[in-house]
């Protein structure tokens, strides 16, 4: 090799150091030089997501690399994994991103084979339940709550805790006759999470879902469905709903108010990954990774999506007794063995007055 080529290899190794270890804004993704390089040569991110809370991440992340189409498709959970499944079978995937609060339905599609292992550069701010095997990443941290229309409940029929609702359920059964409202287990992905999670953690789960249902509770699939019908009084008390759900139900109606239940709550997460045939999987990664950094958090913050980094949750709120995080690992899938899914869902419709199924 000639001293000129040895001169160009030098200059060219300090020019990359240059741009790629340079002074940095700290707050973005540490994804290295040559992951970002490639990124924008891919041009485009194509993402699956069940959230429209995401638009101020979503703009930060085109500030940051205008070079890359971010293309944001937001769609319910169980239609992201018939999607996924189906475009992989025909050879036609279209997702590099997967994003959803349905954080069973994620890990059963990450561990049939869609994803890919990628260890994000914002690992190390996660909490230990947030990541498993490198290829599902919890991305919030959200308590789940109870929520009120103030005009339509008086404070003193307002429960405070899972036992409280049971007990008002029990003894005052006509106060309460329609005025609650919930996911239906049945039709919503999140409605059966919420549902087991509850089961595993709450010994008289399935004794407050039989009280639920003999109130003759309101059923819906999505949680716009459920901000109608608390914000119109038809059901003006919503079981089982996101804090950041309830927190942007506020800024649409004020009567609305949150609680967080004095016994536990459940914190879930809406869990990424890349899909194992993305056709720009750098620029799913370099997305990712901006998702977990801190500047991708805060904006998710402002989108009123819990942020799951220990470096911006507080103290108080990490070491809070009552929270009770579903992991984002392995025990989901007990969500999907068929004998399982089958009995829990006719207990349900049991609570419900549905007829069960064989």
């Amino acid at each position: 090799m000639t001293r000129f080529s040895i001169l160009v290899l030098t200059l060219t190794a300090a020019g990359v150091c240059l741009a790629g270890c340079g002074p940095r804004d700290d707050a973005g993704p540490h994804t290295t030089y040559w992951r970002v390089l490639a990124a924008k040569r891919e041009g485009a991110v194509v993402i699956y997501a069940n959230t429209q809370r995401a638009a101020p991440m979503v703009e930060g992340f085109r500030r940051r690399y205008p070079d890359i189409d971010v293309q944001y498709q937001n769609v319910t959970s169980n239609e992201i994994q018939r999607r996924v499944v189906g475009e992989t079978r025909t050879d036609r995937p279209r997702a590099d991103l997967v994003w959803s609060s349905a954080m069973d339905i994620q890990i059963k599609l990450i561990n049939d084979g869609y994803a890919s292992t990628y260890r994000s550069s914002e690992v190390s701010a996660l909490p230990s339940w947030a990541n498993w095997r490198n290829q599902g990443y919890g991305v919030s941290a959200e308590p789940v709550v109870f929520a009120y229309n103030s005009r339509d409940l008086p404070a003193s029929r307002v429960p405070r805790s899972h036992s409280d609702l049971l007990r008002l359920l029990r003894r005052h059964p006509a106060d309460y006759r329609t005025k609650l409202t919930t996911f239906d287990a049945e039709t919503s992905g999140i409605g059966f999470l919420y549902l087991s999670a509850d089961v595993q953690i709450y010994p008289d789960a399935w004794a407050l879902t039989t009280a639920i249902g003999d109130s003759d509770p309101g059923l819906y699939r999505t949680g716009g469905e459920m901000f109608e019908a608390v914000s119109s009084g038809r059901h003006p008390l919503a079981y089982n709903i996101t804090l950041s759900h309830a927190e942007v139900w506020s800024l649409r109606d004020p009567n609305i108010v949150h609680v967080v239940p004095d016994d536990y709550y459940l914190a879930i997460s809406r869990v990424a990954f890349i899909n194992k045939t993305a056709a720009h999987p750098n620029a799913a990664r370099l997305f990712l990774d901006y998702m977990l950094s801190l500047e991708g958090q805060r904006l998710l913050a402002k989108g009123h999506i819990m942020p799951v980094r220990t470096d911006i949750t507080s103290e108080a709120a990490r070491n809070d007794a009552r929270v009770r995080p579903i992991r984002v690992g392995p025990a989901l899938l007990a969500n999907h063995d068929q004998q399982t899914r089958l009995h829990q869902l006719n207990a349900w419709r049991t609570a419900m007055g549905r007829p069960v199924q064989p």
